[in-house]
């Protein structure tokens, strides 16, 4: 039996906005090494510094891989976050 694909790909794009340009800025410093690293044949990410927004946008062939990015960069995202904290 053979599996019929529903989907091509999936996109998603997400903006994250943070109290301040520098907030943002080191954020982003330190979320987009991860992009090189994280892109693989099932999903491809870019990511953009806005002022004080970052803005990443995911490329993926499925809906696991999709779930899978997204956890990471909301697990990176949130890690970077609460190091400015301290």
């Amino acid at each position: 039996m053979t599996e019929k694909k529903i989907l091509d790909s999936i996109e998603t794009v997400f903006n994250i906005e943070f109290d301040s340009v520098h907030d943002a800025e080191i954020v982003y410093n330190s979320i987009s090494p991860e992009v090189s690293y994280a892109h693989n044949e099932r999903s491809t990410t870019e990511i953009e510094l806005d002022e004080n927004n970052i803005v990443i946008r995911i490329f993926s062939r499925d809906v696991v891989a999709l779930r899978a990015s997204i956890n990471s960069y909301v697990r990176w995202i949130k890690l970077s976050t609460e190091i400015l904290k301290i």
